[in-house]
């Protein structure tokens, strides 16, 4: 795997497991849970993931641009 990925496997993991954590050691809270809010947090969290997700491709993109500019990929013949 590169490192990018390792990097993006650990934090999703690392902010699952303090998640989870929170959730188990914070008993009150668990009582004032919704469905509604749950509801809520879910579409906020996919709306953020999906945006989060189309801006690093852009990057990405963006910077596989620059770096060819500089390269000399874009060389006209």
């Amino acid at each position: 795997m590169h490192q990018h990925t390792h990097t993006a496997l650990f934090t999703t993991l690392s902010a699952v497991v303090g998640g989870v954590a929170k959730v188990v050691t914070e008993k009150p809270m668990m009582d004032s849970v919704s469905i509604h809010g749950l509801i809520t947090v879910i579409i906020y969290a996919s709306a953020s993931a999906a945006a989060g997700y189309i801006v690093k491709k852009v990057l990405d993109i963006f910077s596989n641009n620059i770096y060819n500019y500089f390269k000399g990929g874009n060389k006209k013949k």
